[in-house]
């Protein structure tokens, strides 16, 4: 186990222990502390150089919220023995892509809960567009299936660049304003919603590539309506339903 000291305490994790594959962003570690239980702690890609040793506030941006399907930041900053930035969250039992890749395509309505969910989850963080929302960081917790990683993007942008920013994203997931390098709105993160519901539906992320290029061209040629549709038209169906049993 290695420590790593952070504002809000000391933390171990298992380097050789990971959670899932790697992302853009960073990879995720099992982790342990005398005062909680499993815990999942991320490693950052970017270095305090490549930051400038900016100050990583996660934990602080969503102190104080009601976040119930939003997943705890613990702590998160960089080690103090390192040049290395760090998340530290409770440890899920799975994330959204593990459930795609178990289970394939959903059914309505379990694919329009699921979104419900999400967008429970954007709707408490209003003021942060996460900007790398995907199914591997949906993550079930609590019965619940709670976003993860909120904010991280947003401070790789602030700190470094957008350039940056473009080669961590993750490319069956992204916006077309995140391919022009713009910067991200809300919609940005509706946009991604959208392509959750494709994949949830179907099975598959709506662009299949294969070369990295080929996303940002097919991204900017379709129209984001029928992915924004798929999201909406589950949830309505489900909202639907859920107003017919309660009568």
């Amino acid at each position: 186990m290695e420590k790593i000291r952070l504002s809000r305490g000391e933390w171990s994790y298992d380097p050789n222990d990971q959670i899932g594959r790697s992302g853009g962003f960073g990879a995720v570690f099992a982790g342990k502390a005398e005062s909680h239980g499993p815990l999942a702690i991320k490693r950052l890609h970017v270095s305090a150089h490549d930051a400038a040793h900016r100050e990583l506030r996660l934990a602080e941006d969503l102190a104080g919220k009601e976040l119930s399907h939003v997943i705890p930041i613990l702590d998160a900053g960089q080690d103090a023995n390192s040049n290395q930035y760090f998340v530290v969250m409770p440890r899920a039992d799975k994330s959204l892509q593990d459930e795609l890749e178990q289970s394939g395509r959903l059914d309505d309505d379990g694919a329009a809960e699921i979104l419900v969910q999400i967008a429970r989850g954007l709707a408490e963080v209003p003021h942060i567009v996460h900007r790398d929302l995907k199914p591997a960081n949906v993550l079930l917790h609590d019965n619940v299936w709670k976003i993860a990683d909120f904010g991280i993007a947003r401070f790789v942008e602030e700190s470094t660049s957008l350039n940056t920013l473009k080669r961590c994203l993750t490319a069956t997931y992204a916006a077309p304003e995140q391919w022009r390098m713009e910067r991200a709105t809300p919609a940005t993160d509706l946009y991604a919603l959208g392509c959750i519901g494709y994949a949830l539906l179907t099975g598959q992320p709506p662009f299949q590539g294969p070369e990295l290029s080929d996303f940002g061209t097919a991204s900017a040629r379709n129209s984001t309506a029928t992915r924004r549709q798929s999201a909406t038209t589950s949830v309505a169906n489900y909202n639907a339903a859920e107003k017919t049993s309660a009568v």
